[in-house]
């Protein structure tokens, strides 16, 4: 099926980050999102373990929204090791 209104995906930001021997791969990209109500355009954060020496990504570890929430990720990763639940109190440590 061919639409016409079709806008491909738009990488905004990747992060390789690394917390002592691990690594992390953060993207985030701008898309469109479908919805019950129609289409529209929004950003995507996403971050995985990333094994470095084969270049694959691992476990999905978050799934967030704009570029402030790939800053927060990326911090929170390089810190901990890992993103803190939305209900622990370290999160908003990474939240500014």
């Amino acid at each position: 099926m061919i639409m016409d209104d079709y806008e491909p995906d738009i990488p905004v930001w990747k992060s390789y980050v690394w917390h002592k021997d691990k690594c992390f791969f953060v993207s985030t990209i701008e898309r469109t999102f479908d919805t019950i109500e129609g289409s529209s355009r929004g950003q995507e954060t996403l971050a995985w373990e990333y094994d470095w020496d084969k270049k694959e990504r691992g476990k999905l570890l978050h799934q967030a929204g704009n570029i402030c929430d790939h800053k927060q990720i990326c911090h929170s990763l390089i810190a901990e090791g890992e993103f803190p639940d939305e209900d622990n109190p370290k999160t908003a440590r990474f939240c500014d």
